[in-house]
């Protein structure tokens, strides 16, 4: 069987949505919206983790600047490249330093980490030709789309088919 195509621009924006979903559980936490909960640091570190192996984002972005970035965005696409990546790393070296219960000022710093981990990710992809936008946004949409029948418990194959991108490049 071939290899599926490599969906670079799809894994960014799925990467920040997570990014914004961590931003959005720590608030509501740190905001008394949720009751009841706790988030440990090892639960921060080990899913970054995951999140860093399972999305290869490095490769993907990297794979995105090279071969679907304008050339002349290419330049600043890899620092906010750079910058993003290095926001993850810290989301993980912040949480490994607390080695007690997370206090409200570390699920504000790490809120504020995964926010800036969205943005900077959200502005590499507002680089990308328009065309490359509205292919991965289109791809984002069937994504989420197939992803929510599937949580509804409505996700019929026989009905509603298999998730596929053949979108044509004309």
């Amino acid at each position: 069987p071939s290899v599926p195509e490599e969906r670079s621009g799809l894994i960014v924006l799925r990467v920040a949505e997570v990014a914004q979903f961590q931003e959005k559980i720590l608030r509501a936490i740190l905001n008394g919206d949720i009751k009841d909960v706790i988030v440990t640091p090892q639960q921060i570190v080990f899913g970054t983790q995951i999140l860093l192996r399972n999305s290869n984002i490095a490769g993907n972005i990297k794979l995105m600047i090279d071969q679907e970035m304008p050339t002349e965005n290419q330049p600043t696409a890899r620092i906010k490249a750079a910058n993003a990546l290095n926001s993850i790393q810290k989301i993980s070296s912040t949480a490994a330093k607390v080695e007690r219960e997370l206090m409200p000022a570390d699920y504000e710093e790490l809120a504020n980490l995964y926010r800036l981990v969205r943005v900077e990710l959200n502005s590499l992809y507002e680089l990308l030709g328009q065309k490359e936008k509205e292919k991965y946004y289109g791809y984002f949409v069937a994504v989420t789309a197939y992803e929510k029948k599937i949580a509804e418990g409505v996700y019929n194959p026989d009905l509603d088919g298999v998730l596929k991108f053949d979108y044509d490049d004309k």
